[in-house]
C-alpha cells in the first residue's frame, strides 16, 4: 500500500517501501530501490554496496513535512567492469535535495503565491524555490522562434534594482505580444546578439516599431533594410510633451515670483489631453494659455499635433499636415518648436508610415515597461541577472495581480 502512495502522492517509481519514521514533527519514509542496471551497459548483473544514505525532502502529507531516506548505492559491474554510483532518479540533479514531484508543484504555484510564501509552506530556503522556478524557465525559454515573427516592437529602459542601474533593450512580437530578446544597455550594440538569431532564424522582419533614437534607426536600417520603420504617435507625442515641459519650466524661470505661483502645480495641467480635463481645468488652461503667451502657443501646437493623428485618415493626408505644422512652429520663432519640426521633418517617413501599417501602434512596449517596473518593485530588486532576464520574459504570461 505505501509502495502505491509512493507512485500516486510523490510520482516515484522502481522504489520500495519499507518503514515509516516519525520525528520532530515529520513523516520519514524509508525506501529502497526495486532492481539495479549498470548505467554504462545496461547489465543486470550487478554486485552493489551502500555508500550513505540520502534524505530527500517530498510534497507535504497534509500539514506534515514528507521526507524520504534513501541509501545510494556504489554498483560495480561484473560485464564491463565499471563502478559507478546510483542515481537517484526522482530527483532532477545529483545534488538536488527535493523530489521533481516537488519541483512540479512550486512551479506551478508560482503564479499564485510568492517566493517567501511558498518557501515557508513547504520548510525550504527561498533560494531553493528560486532555483526551482529558475530552471524551468531556462528550460522553457532556451529556444524562442522568430521564423514566423514578422512585426517587432524595440524600446529601451532604465533599470534600477539592488542599487545598480542600467539599461535594457527589449524586442517583442507585436502581434503575439511575445518578448524575443532582453539586452543589457542601449542603442545597436545591445542588439548583436539578436542580429546573429535573426540570421539563424532566417526571419522575415517587415516592419520595426520603436522611438526615434538615431542609434535604432541606423540599426534597423543595416540589419533589416527591407523592413518599414515605425515611429508611432506614441512616442512622437511623448517628445511633443517633453518639449512643452521643458518650455513650463524656462518660462517658469524667467517671471517675477507671483507670476510664479500661477505655475506652481500645473504640470500635468499642461501635459494632459485638453478632452479628458475637468470644465474647471479647462477654463484654468485657457486663462494660463492668455497670461503665458508663449507656453500657451506650444500648448496648442501639441493639441495640433496630436489632431494630425485624429483626423488623418491616409499617409498624404497625414504628410501634407505635418509639414504644414512644421511650417508653422518654425514662425514661432520658439527653439523647442523649431527644435521638433526639424525633429519631425528628419523622421517624417517613418512617423508617416504609421499609417501604412494600418496605425501600428508601439505603445504596448510602454505598458510593458510598465509590467517590468512592477516586476523589481514586487521583488524588491534582483541580485541575479539572469533570472531577472527570464522573468522579463515570462511576463507576457504572469498575472500582474499575483506578487513576485
Amino acid at each position: 500500500m505505501s509502495t502505491s502512495l509512493l507512485y500516486h502522492t510523490q510520482c516515484i517509481r522502481d522504489y520500495q517501501y519499507e518503514s515509516t519514521e516519525y520525528k520532530d514533527g515529520h513523516v520519514i519514509f524509508n525506501i529502497r530501490r526495486k532492481f539495479f542496471n549498470c548505467s554504462k551497459c545496461n547489465c543486470p548483473q550487478v554486485s552493489v554496496t551502500i555508500s550513505r544514505e540520502r534524505l530527500i525532502k517530498g510534497e507535504k502529507i497534509g500539514r506534515k513535512l514528507f521526507f524520504l531516506k534513501v541509501p545510494v548505492h556504489r554498483i560495480y559491474c561484473s560485464q564491463c567492469k565499471s563502478t559507478t554510483i546510483e542515481n537517484v532518479s526522482f530527483i532532477s540533479s545529483p545534488k538536488a535535495r527535493i523530489t521533481r514531484s516537488l519541483e512540479r508543484t512550486i512551479v506551478e504555484l508560482r503564479s499564485e503565491m510568492c517566493i517567501s510564501a511558498i518557501a515557508e509552506f513547504f520548510g525550504l530556503d527561498w533560494k531553493t524555490v528560486k532555483d526551482c522556478e529558475k530552471r524551468h524557465l531556462e528550460k522553457k525559454f532556451r529556444y524562442i522562434p522568430l521564423k514566423n515573427v514578422e512585426v517587432i516592437g524595440i524600446d529601451e529602459l532604465y533599470v534600477k534594482t539592488q542599487g545598480r542601474e542600467k539599461y535594457i533593450t527589449i524586442v517583442r512580437d507585436l502581434e503575439s505580444g511575445a518578448v524575443l530578446y532582453v539586452g543589457d544597455g542601449k542603442g545597436a550594440d545591445s542588439l548583436q546578439a539578436f542580429n546573429l538569431k535573426l540570421k539563424h532564424s532566417e526571419a522575415k522582419i517587415t516592419t520595426v516599431a520603436m522611438d526615434m533614437s538615431k542609434a535604432y534607426v541606423s540599426w534597423g536600417k543595416n540589419s533589416l533594410p527591407e523592413a518599414l520603420i515605425v515611429f508611432d504617435h506614441f512616442h512622437v507625442i511623448k517628445l511633443m510633451n517633453e518639449k512643452l515641459d521643458k518650455v513650463r519650466r524656462r518660462v517658469a524661470g524667467e517671471i517675477d515670483e507671483e507670476q510664479r505661483k500661477l505655475l506652481k502645480n500645473q504640470r500635468y495641467l499642461f501635459l494632459r489631453n485638453v478632452e479628458n480635463l475637468e470644465p474647471d481645468a479647462k477654463q484654468l488652461l485657457d486663462n494660463l494659455r492668455n497670461v503665458f503667451k508663449e507656453l500657451g502657443d506650444v500648448s496648442m501646437m501639441k493639441e495640433g499635433l496630436r489632431s494630425i493623428y485624429q483626423i488623418s485618415r491616409n499617409c498624404s493626408q497625414a504628410e501634407a499636415a505635418f509639414k504644414n505644422w512644421c511650417a508653422i512652429a518654425r514662425q514661432t520663432q520658439i527653439k523647442e518648436l523649431e527644435a521638433m519640426s526639424k525633429t519631425i521633418e528628419n523622421n517624417l517617413q517613418g512617423i508617416i508610415a504609421f499609417w501604412k501599417t494600418n496605425k501600428l501602434s508601439n505603445a504596448g512596449m510602454e505598458g510593458f515597461n510598465n509590467k517590468v517596473r512592477w516586476l523589481i518593485r514586487q521583488a524588491y530588486g534582483f541580485q541575479d541577472k539572469d533570472y531577472f532576464i527570464l522573468k522579463i520574459f515570462n511576463l507576457p504570461n504572469t498575472k500582474t495581480e499575483a506578487v513576485s
